[in-house]
């Protein structure tokens, strides 16, 4: 359940803070956690894995309790969670949470690469009001307020008007979208595809039109989504599951099982070959 179910939902009107205020304050801080994360970036740090595959680093840790500290002393009674920090229940209880990714696509930022940022968002009642991406090795900061639009470096942006599949510009792993195995449907072989590390940012660069669409089946947390949901949304596009239902953030387990994400023309095409691939795989899993 989400935390508006099982509470009243969030009273703007008693709360000291307005959405200005929390929109300054995530700005400053996102914009301050990249600082951070650049005067570890192309070091020799630290760095382990949570789990196989899965790395972390000291910079990630360092970003996470910066904006942790910042964020919840700020703004006392508002809820956190982060991929670097260990989850609490009492998250649920919150009307609004703090949703952080301190440093989405770590391996890009061990490897040297620019395709990683810091993602904030701020939750309320199941869904993202204020969300920052900052990708500061290129200088990209992306901002969105519910109802507010989005923008880069301060700059209006908009999604394409892209509706064809054929000539899309698809972010994700090339070979990805080649396997019959995977897809019932085959994708058209002119659609152009291309891979970035982090999530946040393939989806950011959906809403400001450099790219139009974006699929993957692996499961994301609501850390590598929540602050990419608003900036794309406000930019005119669409984020969905894989069964073309609107993502809700802050329930008891934080994770999406799949993602699509475009313009909204192009959506269909999309769920055309995503539904039929969820479905062969559901009936694999069935069958063992």
């Amino acid at each position: 359940m989400i935390a508006a179910e099982n509470n009243a939902l969030f009273n703007e009107q008693t709360c000291p803070w307005s959405r200005a205020d929390d929109a300054r304050l995530v700005k400053q801080v996102t914009k301050e956690a990249g600082r951070i994360a650049l005067s570890y970036f192309s070091r020799d740090i630290q760095m382990w894995e949570k789990s196989p595959d899965n790395p972390v680093s000291e910079a990630d840790i360092a970003v996470d309790t910066f904006l942790r500290t910042t964020l919840l002393q700020n703004r006392t009674g508002y809820g956190w969670l982060s991929e670097e920090t260990e989850d609490q229940p009492e998250r649920l209880r919150c009307g609004r949470l703090w949703i952080v990714d301190p440093i989405d696509g770590t391996r890009a930022f061990l490897a040297g690469g620019d395709d990683w940022g810091i993602s904030v968002a701020l939750v309320q009642d199941g869904k993202p009001i204020v969300a920052a991406l900052y990708a500061p090795v290129k200088d990209a900061f992306y901002f969105a307020e519910s109802g507010a639009g989005a923008t880069k470096n301060n700059e209006p942006i908009r999604v394409s008007d892209c509706s064809d599949l054929r000539r899309a510009k698809m972010m994700g792993d090339p070979s990805a979208f080649k396997s019959s195995k995977y897809w019932p449907v085959d994708w058209p072989e002119t659609m152009i595809s291309e891979q970035v590390n982090s999530i946040a940012l393939r989806i950011c660069q959906i809403a400001d039109s450099q790219f139009d669409c974006c699929v993957t089946l692996r499961p994301k947390n609501d850390w590598d989504v929540a602050a990419a949901d608003l900036i794309l949304s406000e930019a005119g596009g669409e984020l969905t599951t894989g069964d073309g239902v609107s993502l809700v953030f802050n329930r008891e387990k934080p994770l999406h099982k799949h993602i699509v994400a475009g313009t909204k023309p192009i959506i269909p095409a999309l769920m055309e070959r995503v539904t039929p691939a969820l479905e062969a795989w559901r009936a694999r899993q069935r069958n063992g």
